[in-house]
C-alpha cells in the first residue's frame, strides 16, 4: 500500500478529480475521489485488464445508461417493512430500470473481451414487472396515477363531484342578487382544508355560516355557508381515504421491494462500480492515454511520458527506463529544468497504473508494480515541530532508508541539499549507495560533481540529464538518458542580467578541473546533438523512400487493375459480336434449310441462297492478329531451376510472361507486354505457344471469299459434359470418353466441367498429369468456355 503522504507529494488526488468529473452519478464521483493504487501485483493487473475491457468495448459503444439513485436508505427502510414514499419507489424504479438496460447493454457481444465487466453485470438485479408497475402507479414524488388501483379511481371520481357540488353551491352565492351585496368578492377560495366565500364583516350576520378566518384588516371574513358544511365534511371524509389507499399502495410496493432489497442497493453499488471504470477510460481517451505493460520486476518503460496536471499543449514528453541494466537514476542539469516533473511523472506514472489507469505515454510503455513508493520532493519546513528545510529532509529521508529495500520505489530531489556542499555530497553519496544495495529502485536529482563521477563508475546507476541549449541560454525540458548534465549556473545568470563582472569573478574562482569536466560534458552533449540531428536526417529519408516505394507500389497495382478491367472489357466485348455471329449464322443456315428443303428450286431461290451466303461471308468475327494459343501443359515451374528469361504461364495473369527477376518464392518479377508485376512461384507454370490454328483457319474462311465452310472441328462426338458430378464420378466417365476417342482416332477433345469453385476442374486435371493417352490439355479460349472447358490433346 503506497502511503498517503507519497500520494498527497504527487498531486494523485488531483488526477482523481479529473477523473471524477467523468463520472455520471454522484456515488460513482466518490468512489473515484477514494481510489487508491493496489496493494498487490494480481490486483494491479485485474485493474488494468479492467478498464483495457472498457476501453476495447468503447470503440464499438459508448451510449450506456449509469444514472442511478442512492437507495441505500429506501432498501434499509424495505428491509424492515417501513413503507416507502413515492419518492423512494421511484429511486427504486429508475435503479431497476439502469440495472436492466445496462446488464442487456453489457451482454450484446461486441467481437471483443468483456467479461469482466459482464461478471460485474451478473450482480445486476431487475425486475420488469415491479419496475413497470411503479413507472405507471406513480407519477412524480408527490404524485399517485388515478388508475393505480381501482379504489383509487373510485374515490378520486367521487372527490370530483363532491367539488363540484360545493363548487356549484357557492356560486350561487356570487350569483344571486340578494346575497352577492354581501361579499367583499365574487369568488369562492380555501380556508384550510374547508371552502369558504369573503363576506364583508359588517354584513356577516345575514350570511349563515361558520368563520373560518378573516383578512389581515378585518374588514372580511371567510364564512363557510351552513349549506355546504355537510358536504365539506363529506370531501373531508373522501381526502381520509384517497390518504389511506396511496398509503395502501405504497406499503404493497415495499412489500414487493422488501425481498430484493440487499440484492437492489447491490445493484446501485454494481452500476457505480462500471461507471468509475468507464470514467477511466473518458479520462484515458480525453488525455491520449495508452495501456500500461505491468510487471512486477521492477522494470519502468516509460515512453514518451507527459505530466497529466501540465498543459497538454506545452509539456514536454520525456522517456525513462530503469530496471534492468540499472536501479537507480541519477538526473542532474540546470534549475528549471525539469528534474522535479520527471520525478514526479515517474511517480505519479506509478501509482496510476496501480489504479488500473491507463498512463499518458506513447504505446507499448512499461510500468511497474511496487510494494510502497516513498518520496522527498518539495520544503519539508515545518514551524510547528521547529524544523529547517534540511532538518525537514533528514528527518524524511531517515524514514525512508529505515523501511525501504527491494521491491519499492524512491523518489529524492535535490539530496542533500541545504547544508555545506561538502557534507552534502557526502551524504548524497551515502544514500545513494544504500539505496543500491538495498534493492530498492530509485530516482535522485542533484547538482553534486561526484554523484555524477559516482554514477558514471558505479554498477546499476546510471547518468541522465535535463538538456540545456547553449545557443538561447534556456532548458529544453527533454531528458537525456545515460549522460550528465551541467547545471550552467554561471550561464543562467548571466541571461537573466547578472553584472558582467561579478560573472567573470564567479568563473576564476571555479576549479580547474570543474571547469574542464564542464566543458568535457558540453562538447560531449553537442556531438550528441548533432548524431541526433543526423539520426533524424536519416529517418526522414528512409520515410521519404518508403512513401515513394508505397507510391509505386500502388501505382503498379493501378495499372494492374486498369489491365484486368480492359481484358475482361475486350472479353465481354468479344464474347458479344461471336454470340451476334452464332445468332446470325443459325438464321442464315435456317433460311438455306428452308430453300433446300423444297422440291422445286427456282432461279429466285438461287439468288436467295447466294445473298444468304455472300451474308455469312460478311459476318465479322473479333480480329486476333497474330493470335498465340497458351497450351498448359498442366506441369507446375520449379522455382530451384527457374531463371530469368524463362517464358512462362501465369494463371493469376491469365498469360504467357518472361521472367525479369526472382529475389524469393514469393517475389518473381515478370513481364508481359508492357506491363511488369510480381508473382509468386506457385503461380507459374510451363507452357508452349503454337498458331492458334482455329483463328487462323477462321480467318482463311472469312478471306476465302465465293465458298462458304462450317467449321465442324468440334462437336457433341469429341466432347463430354461432365458439369453436377462429383471428381471420382467425372474421373472414370471421362476415362470411358478418352478410350473411346482413341479408338475412333480422334487427337483432340474437349471435356466441359464449369467454373464453379474450381474443385471438378483441379481434381480432372491432377488426373490428366498422369493419365497414358494425354498428350497436353489446356482450358479453352474465346468461343470455347474459357476455365469452364478443357482441352485435351490426345498421343
Amino acid at each position: 500500500m503506497i502511503n498517503e503522504k507519497t500520494l498527497k507529494k504527487l498531486q494523485y488526488a488531483d488526477i482523481l478529480r479529473q477523473i471524477s468529473a467523468f463520472s455520471v452519478s454522484s456515488i460513482a464521483k466518490g468512489k473515484v475521489e477514494n481510489l487508491l493504487p493496489a496493494d498487490s501485483f494480481d490486483e494491479a493487473k485485474r485493474l488494468v485488464e479492467e478498464t483495457k475491457q472498457a476501453f476495447d468495448l468503447f470503440q464499438y459503444e459508448t451510449s450506456f445508461d449509469l444514472s442511478v439513485d442512492d437507495v441505500k436508505d429506501a432498501c434499509a427502510l424495505a428491509r424492515v417493512g417501513s413503507c416507502l414514499s413515492m419518492g423512494q419507489c421511484l429511486q427504486i424504479m429508475r435503479t431497476l430500470r439502469t440495472a436492466r438496460n445496462l446488464q442487456t447493454a453489457l451482454f450484446v457481444d461486441y467481437g471483443v473481451d468483456t467479461s469482466m465487466l459482464r461478471a460485474i453485470a451478473c450482480r445486476l438485479f431487475n425486475d420488469k414487472t415491479l419496475e413497470d408497475d411503479i413507472d405507471f402507479a406513480i407519477l412524480s414524488e408527490d404524485e399517485m396515477n388515478d388508475k393505480a388501483s381501482a379504489d383509487l379511481f373510485a374515490i378520486r371520481k367521487k372527490i370530483r363531484a363532491i367539488n363540484a357540488d360545493i363548487k356549484a353551491k357557492l356560486q350561487s352565492y356570487t350569483k344571486n342578487g340578494e346575497t352577492a351585496k354581501y361579499m367583499q368578492d365574487a369568488i369562492v377560495t380555501m380556508r384550510g382544508d374547508r371552502y369558504v366565500i369573503p363576506v364583508k364583516a359588517e354584513y356577516k350576520g345575514y350570511v349563515n355560516g361558520i368563520v373560518h378566518d378573516q383578512s389581515a384588516t378585518g374588514a372580511t371574513l371567510f364564512v363557510e355557508p351552513m349549506a355546504i358544511v355537510q358536504l365539506n365534511n363529506a370531501l373531508r371524509e373522501a381526502t381520509l381515504e384517497e390518504k389511506a389507499e396511496i398509503q395502501r399502495i405504497l406499503q404493497a410496493f415495499t412489500d414487493r421491494i422488501s425481498p430484493f432489497s440487499a440484492r437492489i442497493a447491490d445493484s446501485q453499488d454494481a452500476i457505480s462500480d462500471i461507471d468509475v471504470i468507464f470514467s477511466k477510460v473518458k479520462y484515458a481517451i480525453e488525455n491520449k492515454c495508452t495501456l500500461p505493460l505491468m510487471n512486477d520486476e521492477g522494470y519502468i518503460n516509460l515512453k514518451k511520458a507527459r505530466h497529466p496536471l501540465l498543459d497538454k499543449t506545452k509539456v514536454v514528453p520525456v522517456s525513462v527506463e530503469m530496471g534492468r541494466d540499472y536501479d537507480i537514476i541519477v538526473i542532474t542539469g540546470p534549475n528549471t529544468g525539469g528534474k522535479t516533473v520527471t520525478l514526479k511523472t515517474v511517480g505519479l506514472m506509478t501509482a496510476m497504473a496501480m489504479t488500473g489507469l491507463f498512463v499518458p505515454c506513447a504505446e507499448e510503455s512499461g510500468v511497474s508494480y511496487f510494494d510502497d513508493i516513498f518520496c522527498d520532493i518539495g520544503d519539508e519546513q515545518s514551524i510547528e515541530q521547529n524544523l529547517s528545510t534540511f532538518s525537514g529532509h533528514i528527518t524524511n529521508l531517515r524514514d525512508i532508508l529505515d523501511v525501504c529495500g527491494k521491491g519499492d520505489l524512491v523518489l529524492i530531489d535535490e539530496v542533500g541539499a541545504g547544508t555545506e556542499p561538502n557534507e552534502g555530497t557526502a551524504l548524497a553519496l551515502a544514500v545513494t549507495d544504500f539505496l543500491r544495495r538495498s534493492g530498492a529502485k530509485a530516482v535522485i536529482t542533484t547538482h553534486y560533481e561526484k554523484l555524477k563521477e559516482y554514477s558514471l563508475a558505479t554498477d546499476r546507476v546510471q547518468n541522465a540529464s535535463m538538456e540545456f541549449d547553449l545557443a538561447t541560454l534556456a532548458p529544453t525540458y527533454r531528458l537525456i538518458m545515460g549522460v550528465p548534465g551541467s547545471s550552467n549556473a554561471l550561464a543562467i545568470a548571466g541571461k537573466l542580467g547578472m553584472r558582467s563582472d561579478v560573472i567573470e569573478f564567479a568563473r576564476q574562482n571555479v576549479s580547474k578541473e570543474k571547469m574542464e569536466f564542464e566543458n568535457a560534458l558540453n562538447r560531449a552533449d553537442e556531438i550528441r546533438k548533432d548524431y541526433e540531428q543526423r539520426l533524424a536526417e536519416l529517418d526522414e529519408q528512409k520515410k521519404a523512400l518508403q512513401a515513394e516505394l508505397a507510391r509505386q507500389t500502388k501505382l503498379n497495382d493501378t495499372l494492374q487493375t486498369e489491365r484486368d478491367k480492359l481484358l475482361e472489357s475486350s472479353r465481354k466485348e468479344a464474347r458479344k459480336i461471336v454470340d451476334k455471329a452464332r445468332e446470325d449464322a443459325q438464321e442464315i443456315v435456317a433460311e438455306l434449310k428452308d430453300i433446300l428443303s423444297k422440291e422445286t428450286v427456282t432461279d429466285r431461290d438461287l439468288f436467295q441462297a447466294r445473298a444468304a451466303a455472300k451474308k455469312i461471308n460478311e459476318i465479322k468475327l473479333p480480329e486476333q492478329d497474330n493470335a498465340e494459343e497458351i497450351v498448359f501443359t498442366g506441369d507446375k515451374a520449379d522455382y530451384l531451376t527457374m531463371k530469368t528469361g524463362d517464358v512462362l504461364y501465369s494463371q493469376k495473369l491469365k498469360m504467357q510472361v518472361r521472367v525479369e527477376q526472382i529475389k524469393s518464392p514469393t517475389k518473381i518479377t515478370v513481364r508481359a507486354g508492357n506491363i511488369t508485376t510480381v508473382v509468386t512461384a506457385d503461380d507459374l507454370y510451363h507452357s508452349v505457344v503454337e498458331q492458334n490454328k482455329r483463328i487462323v483457319k477462321n480467318r482463311q474462311q472469312r478471306t476465302s471469299g465465293a465458298h462458304t465452310q462450317i467449321n465442324t472441328e468440334r462437336s457433341a462426338r469429341n466432347e463430354i459434359n461432365v458439369i453436377g458430378q462429383t471428381v471420382d464420378e467425372a474421373v472414370v466417365n471421362v476415362d470411358e470418353f478418352i478410350d473411346q476417342a482413341v479408338r475412333s482416332g480422334l487427337s483432340k477433345v474437349w471435356v466441359i466441367h464449369g467454373m464453379g469453385t474450381g474443385r471438378l476442374r483441379a481434381g480432372l486435371h491432377n488426373h490428366f498429369r498422369h493419365h497414358p493417352n494425354i498428350k497436353e490439355f489446356r482450358l479453352g479460349t474465346y468461343g470455347e468456355g474459357e476455365s469452364g472447358v478443357t482441352v485435351v490433346t490426345l498421343k
